[in-house]
């Protein structure tokens, strides 16, 4: 009687750790393989490995925020090179004959830091610029900065701004000493005269037709 006892709980026993491991086999597949709704998906702005920038954008949008912008009129165009091995980008900004040092100067702020803020739009482990940081990006890449009117690359007289800012230094952006301001033309005096007028007018009607 006592034998039939014994078989009896080690029947149970057996029976009992059978059902265990079930249950954990069956929870294990349940927490793999089940998604639960969340709703719809949510964008991510935690940093990210491995983002490669979209340079073609960054110039589409460099050239829309400078050129044909009143608060640069200087500004002709937004032209860049970049070698990520060496880990250096070469921004060469061109702007009207007639642009003084100090405009060039602040076309070129406006321009480095705009650069860097719209690669952090794009990878948001690079940090923004502020008023004394050239931004993240130049924090690993140094920078050959060059401003110019055009049609000047082979007179580099002409050249106000020619510099190399190492990464990370966020050295000040200095004209070039002795630049030569290129004199305008009549040509282009002619031309920003009808690009005034043609503002003028257009302002007029947009007044008119408000009334």
């Amino acid at each position: 009687m006592v034998m039939f006892i014994k078989e009896d709980i080690m029947m149970r026993n057996k029976v009992l750790m059978i059902c265990a491991v079930s249950a954990m086999l069956l929870t294990g597949c349940t927490q793999s393989h089940i998604l639960t709704g969340s709703g719809p998906a949510e964008p991510v702005f935690e940093t990210q490995q491995g983002i490669v920038l979209d340079w073609t954008q960054i110039g589409n949008d460099m050239d829309d925020e400078f050129v044909d912008n009143d608060e640069y009129p200087m500004a002709l165009s937004v032209n860049y090179s970049m070698d990520p091995k060496e880990k250096k980008l070469e921004l060469n900004l061109v702007v009207k004959e007639g642009t003084t040092p100090e405009e060039a100067v602040t076309f070129a702020n406006a321009a480095v830091r705009y650069l860097n803020d719209v690669a952090a739009d794009q990878d948001f482990s690079i940090e923004k610029s502020s008023e004394t940081s050239y931004g993240g990006f130049f924090k690993d890449y140094d920078l050959h900065l060059i401003v110019m009117p055009d049609y000047t690359m082979k007179e580099q007289q002409y050249w106000l701004v020619d510099m190399d800012i190492p990464k990370g230094s966020d050295e000040k952006i200095v004209s070039k000493e002795g630049a030569v301001v290129m004199e305008t033309t009549a040509a282009d005096d002619t031309e920003d005269a009808d690009e005034a007028e043609a503002a003028d007018e257009t302002e007029a009607e947009q007044t008119q037709a408000s009334k």
